[in-house]
């Protein structure tokens, strides 16, 4: 009987080591060489935020907050800032990435915030901080999608640096947990050196890409503790 046992829990033993070998590694971990040949991955910053090497879309990957708060669509040739990178424990981050070559020809950069407060706040409130960050002074189209709150809107602005101007396409937005006290700010700016010639821009095809970025969001159910925010 006792021999049986012996048996029966080093077979068990030998099972779960051997199980764990075939368990797929954290993709930060993984040698870049077995991963996509795209910058999110080769990039040794932005391969930290991806949770799998498994596209979820075609040119997307899922990009997962260090915060645990929040997921949402990568695209697949965009670099993570390590210098504009900011996070406070599980209650707030800020991150930038760019990708300068895309099916857009074009070049842009995205600034998101995220926030996870202790207690509501307003949406107006939130929506200020929004609207203030891009000197923007007009309404929001509200979408809802799934557990969340779409509070969208563009902006177009020309500025002249040195006598050389540019004009700025600005997609941005607030998406607002209807769950939870959980909220992410997104900005999408796209640069057109030649305003003049509007640079051919399909802007309800970006404006539609935008969207979609926004709705990929997901919040995840974290929950805080109390003097974290």
């Amino acid at each position: 009987m006792k021999r049986s046992l012996y048996l029966f829990v080093s077979v068990l033993i030998i099972l779960i080591i051997g199980g764990c070998g075939f368990m797929e590694k954290d993709v930060a971990d993984m040698d870049p060489k077995d991963l996509p040949d795209v910058t999110a991955f080769q990039d040794d910053f932005t391969r930290e935020f991806m949770a799998s090497k498994e596209p979820v879309e075609e040119g997307y990957y899922e990009f997962e907050s260090k915060t645990g708060g929040y997921t949402m669509k990568f695209p697949e040739n965009a670099r993570l800032s390590k210098r504009f990178y900011e996070r406070n424990k599980r209650t707030f981050e800020r991150l930038r990435y760019a990708e300068n070559e895309n099916e857009l020809s074009s070049s842009y950069a995205v600034i998101s915030t995220y926030n996870h407060f202790q207690k509501a706040r307003e949406t107006e409130r939130l929506l200020y901080l929004l609207s203030s960050s891009v000197n923007y002074e007009g309404d929001y189209e509200k979408l809802d999608h799934l557990d969340n709150t779409i509070y969208f809107a563009t902006l177009e602005e020309t500025v002249k640096v040195e006598d050389k101007k540019a004009t700025w396409y600005n997609f941005f937005g607030l998406i607002k947990s209807k769950k939870s006290n959980q909220s992410l700010r997104y900005i999408i700016s796209i640069k057109c050196d030649k305003p003049n010639e509007n640079c051919s821009y399909d802007l309800d095809a970006i404006e539609h890409k935008v969207k979609s970025l926004m709705k990929s969001v997901e919040f995840n159910d974290v929950e805080i503790e109390k003097g974290e925010s």
